[in-house]
């Protein structure tokens, strides 16, 4: 068990207790020695690190190992970090991810069931065969629950891809209550079949990283494979359906130059883009004001995903 979080970190304490390493980088220092530039984190923030005079011991651990760190806290230039006088890599087994990798404040379990019981509530047919074939299946039930929705750019935290699904169907919902003619079943299976590639294309086990898989056929392509599958085994799919759902698969990104294969062709298709878009984005700027919170001025620093600075909003104006 985890015993010291970044977030209780304070100058002057010493400290024993794990953190996940995110970098490490051997450095000479003026007089001579080598010494490790070392970046730690854990589910709370990330923290700097150094190990001085470090070929006086054993470097048996690798970055996205789980290291236990005895040291002190110091300020250095308004910033903390450690001074590490001792690092080992601890034993798979005497850890949980949860406490090293930032995470959903909501309870996986509690939203899988939530996804499980809407679509429960859909009428009988082959897109609820359908999706229950996939939200049933043991394998990909732990991935889903854990998998990020990206490495950076949006809901980049264990259970973030889960999160953004249960998030889109809420909200498809709602957008079929106001344009009742959609097909609402249709929408629901785009919503939770379009990132579900990304069970696979995103390892998570010790940082969030793309697979070599994943690297090499993306999400799309993947998720195209996962629902063939599962449509292989419903007898009588209607093959005007599979190719629906596929191209909703294919043009959820919306336009060629953003990685779809195709544009959206039909209104639950384009529904389904811009409810990504919508949920994607609006979550990415909601990270970047959390990370800025401190930060002074009126503007965040540059959000990746957005390719922009973005303006803090005084709700006093």
């Amino acid at each position: 068990m985890k015993k010291i979080f970044v977030t209780e970190l304070a100058p002057g304490r010493r400290i024993t207790t794990t953190f996940l390493l995110q970098s490490k980088e051997r450095k000479n220092a003026r007089n001579g020695s080598s010494y490790l530039d070392l970046d730690f984190r854990d589910a709370t923030g990330a923290v700097r690190g150094k190990l001085w005079d470090c070929d006086r011991v054993t470097l048996d651990f690798e970055v996205d190992d789980i290291v236990e760190v005895d040291g002190c806290v110091e300020s250095y230039q308004g910033v903390l970090q450690i001074s590490v006088r001792e690092i080992r890599k601890c034993a798979d087994g005497d850890f949980r991810l949860f406490d090293f990798l930032p995470r959903s404040k909501q309870d996986p379990d509690q939203m899988y069931a939530a996804l499980l019981s809407r679509i429960e509530s859909e009428p009988e047919g082959f897109l609820k065969q359908l999706l229950l074939s996939v939200v049933e299946d043991p394998a990909l039930a732990v991935k889903y629950k854990l998998a990020p929705a990206a490495t950076t750019l949006h809901h980049a935290f264990l259970g973030g891809l889960l999160e953004h699904v249960n998030s889109l169907w809420q909200l498809g919902d709602q957008l079929c209550d106001h344009y009742p003619w959609l097909n609402r079943s249709l929408i629901l299976a785009g919503i939770v079949l379009h990132d579900v590639g990304k069970t696979e294309e995103l390892s998570f086990h010790h940082s969030f990283r793309y697979s070599t898989r994943g690297q090499l056929l993306g999400h799309i392509t993947i998720a195209l494979e996962i629902i063939q599958e599962k449509i292989r085994a419903i007898p009588d799919f209607p093959k005007p359906l599979k190719d629906e759902i596929e191209h909703m698969i294919l043009s959820h990104h919306g336009k060629l130059e953003f990685g779809s294969p195709k544009e959206p062709m039909f209104p639950e298709a384009l529904a389904l883009h811009y409810l990504d878009e919508v949920d994607s984005k609006l979550e990415s700027m909601r990270a970047q004001y959390e990370f800025d919170k401190g930060r002074p001025g009126r503007w965040t620093s540059r959000n990746r995903s957005l390719g922009r600075e973005l303006l803090k909003i005084d709700p006093n104006t």
